[in-house]
C-alpha cells in the first residue's frame, strides 16, 4: 500500500470502509487495471476522501481533474485553489480547467445541466490525454439514496429504483456504497481538510431540500432505518435489472431480423407469441442500445396493441424522424427520411469485359464472367446467360407497373429505393428471392454465365443514454 503507516493504526470502522472501497474497485473492474485513473475532484469532503483512498490505498497513478465552473465568483476560485495545493502536497498530477457555464448554457438548460454537461466533456478530455481507461467520481450512497427518492417522487419503474449506477462506461463509482459520515471519520482520522460548498444547504434546490429536510424527518418518525431500506432496494433493483436485461438480449436476438435501411427489424410473429411483458422488454432494450427516448406507458400500450393487430401495414411514431413500419411479418425502425426521399433515377448498363462494377443509390452492383455456371436467381447474386444477355436495367421497384411487383416481397416503406433489375427478358429483386431458385427457362445447359451481385450499404445508429448524474 502506498499509505506510510500500517492498516493497523485505523479504527475498525475505517478499516471496513477501505475494504469496501476495494471490493468496489474489483466489481467495478479497475482496481487491477494497468494504467491511470482519473479522480474528479471538487474539493469538498467526498471527492476529497475519493482522492485520498485512490492515493493512498490504491497502487496506480491517480490524475486529479477539477473543473471551476463559475458559479459562486469567489468562493469556487478558492477551491481550485485548494484541490491544486492539496495536489502539490500529495504529489498528485492535477488539471484544473476555469469554464463560465452560465454562459454556456443551452436553449432548455438548466445550470446544473449544463455544469454537469461540461464537467463530464472536461472529464473525458483529461482522460483522452492521459490514455485513462476510468474516470471516478465520488458519489456516495447518500446520492445513492437521495437519486432513489427522487425517482420515486418523480414516479419510476425497476430501472429507476436503481439510482445511480456503479460504472456506465469509462465513469466508475468507488465510493457508492459509502456514507458521507463515514467518509468524513475517514478524513478526520487522516487529518485531511476539504471545502464546504454553501450552495448544498441552499434548501430552494430540490436534492438538498430532500437531503435536509425529508430523508431527515422520514429516519426521525417514520424509520430510522429508511435509508438503510432505500439502499437495499437500489441493490435488489439492480440485481433484478440485470437480470431482465440479460433476458431481454436473448429475446431480442431471437426475434431480430436483418433488414436493410431499417435501424431496427423484428419478426412480427415471434413478437405476438410473446406476453405484453416481454414484449415490453424488447422494445425498451432496443430504445435503449440505440439512444432513443423512454416510451411512456400510453405510448408503450398503443404499439403493444398495433403488435398484436397482426400481420399488415401500420406505423408508429417514436420519435419526431423515426417510426417503427409494419409491412407483411416484419416490425422496422426507419428514419423517415427513407420513405420520403425520391429513389434514383432509372439506368441501363452494358455489361462490358470480364468484370465491372457500378452504384445505384446506396446499392453497389458487381458482375464477373463465370464458366459451367446454370442460370439462377439468388439472394444477393444471380447468374444470366451470357450469350444474348444484352445491357441490364436498374430501376425503383416501387416505379414498375402493375402486377410486376410480388405483392408484400418488399417492404413498403422501401420500394422507392429498393432496386429491381431487368435483364434478358427476366427480372431479379435483390435481398428478396431464396437461394438456388431457376430462372424461367429452366433446362438450359451449363455454359457461359455472368455473375451478378448485389450488395447495400445502410448504417445502423447506435448511442446510449445518460444516466444524468
Amino acid at each position: 500500500m502506498k499509505d506510510h503507516a500500517s492498516i493497523e493504526r485505523w479504527s475498525h470502522g475505517i478499516r471496513s470502509l477501505f475494504r469496501r472501497f476495494e471490493a468496489a474497485g474489483r466489481g467495478q473492474g479497475w482496481w487491477d487495471q494497468d494504467g491511470p485513473i482519473i479522480a474528479a475532484v471538487s474539493g469538498g469532503s467526498d471527492s476529497m476522501a475519493l482522492l485520498w483512498l485512490l492515493r493512498f490505498r490504491w497502487k496506480g497513478k491517480v490524475i486529479a481533474a477539477h473543473l471551476e465552473h463559475g458559479f459562486r465568483q469567489g468562493t469556487s476560485l478558492r477551491d481550485a485553489g485548494f484541490v491544486e495545493r492539496i495536489c502539490r502536497e500529495w504529489n498528485t498530477e492535477c488539471h484544473v480547467e476555469h469554464l463560465d457555464i452560465p454562459s454556456m448554457k443551452r436553449r432548455g438548460e438548466t445550470l446544473e445541466e449544463a455544469g454537469r454537461r461540461e464537467r463530464y466533456s472536461f472529464l473525458q478530455r483529461v482522460a483522452s490525454l492521459a490514455g485513462a481507461h476510468f474516470i471516478a467520481t465520488g458519489h456516495t450512497s447518500d446520492d445513492l439514496v437521495e437519486t432513489v427518492f427522487l425517482n420515486l417522487l418523480r414516479g419510476t419503474g425497476v430501472r429507476g429504483l436503481r439510482g445511480i449506477p456503479w460504472s456506465r462506461g469509462k465513469v466508475v463509482r468507488p465510493i457508492i456504497s459509502i456514507s458521507r459520515e463515514e467518509l468524513r471519520g475517514l478524513l478526520l482520522e487522516a487529518s485531511v481538510p476539504w471545502m464546504e460548498d454553501e450552495t448544498n444547504l441552499d434548501t430552494k434546490y430540490f436534492r438538498n431540500k430532500i437531503r435536509h429536510v425529508f430523508l431527515p424527518l422520514l429516519c426521525k418518525e417514520g424509520n430510522s432505518r429508511f435509508k438503510n431500506h432505500l439502499m437495499d432496494l437500489s441493490w435488489e433493483a439492480r440485481e433484478l435489472e440485470a437480470a431482465r436485461e440479460k433476458q431481454s438480449q436473448s429475446m431480442v436476438a431471437w426475434c431480430r431480423r436483418r433488414q436493410p435501411f431499417a435501424l431496427r427489424s423484428w419478426d412480427l410473429g415471434l413478437l405476438r407469441r410473446m406476453n405484453d411483458q416481454e414484449v415490453q422488454s424488447i422494445i425498451a432494450f432496443e430504445g435503449r442500445d440505440l439512444g432513443l427516448s423512454t416510451l411512456s406507458r400510453e405510448k408503450t400500450l398503443v404499439l403493444l396493441g398495433l403488435i398484436r393487430r397482426g400481420d399488415g401495414r401500420w406505423r408508429f411514431q417514436w420519435e419526431r424522424d423515426l417510426e417503427i413500419c409494419a409491412s407483411g411479418r416484419t416490425a422496422s425502425l426507419v428514419d423517415r427520411k427513407v420513405f420520403c426521399t425520391k429513389g434514383p433515377d432509372r439506368v441501363t448498363i452494358a455489361l462490358q469485359g470480364k468484370y465491372g462494377s457500378f452504384k445505384w443509390g446506396q446499392w453497389r452492383f458487381e458482375w464477373r464472367v463465370a464458366q459451367g455456371l446454370p442460370p439462377a436467381l439468388g439472394f444477393g447474386s444471380c447468374r444470366i446467360p451470357a450469350d444474348g444477355a444484352g445491357p441490364v436495367e436498374i430501376l425503383a421497384a416501387g416505379t414498375t407497373e402493375k402486377g410486376e411487383l410480388p405483392e408484400g416481397i418488399l417492404p413498403w416503406w422501401a420500394i422507392r429505393i429498393w432496386p429491381l433489375v431487368r435483364f434478358a427478358g427476366s427480372s431479379w429483386i435483390p435481398l428478396t428471392a431464396p437461394d438456388g431458385s431457376a430462372m424461367a427457362g429452366d433446362g438450359v445447359k451449363p455454359g457461359p454465365s455472368i455473375q451478378f451481385r448485389a450488395m447495400v450499404n445502410d448504417k445502423a445508429r447506435k448511442g446510449e443514454i445518460e444516466d444524468g448524474v
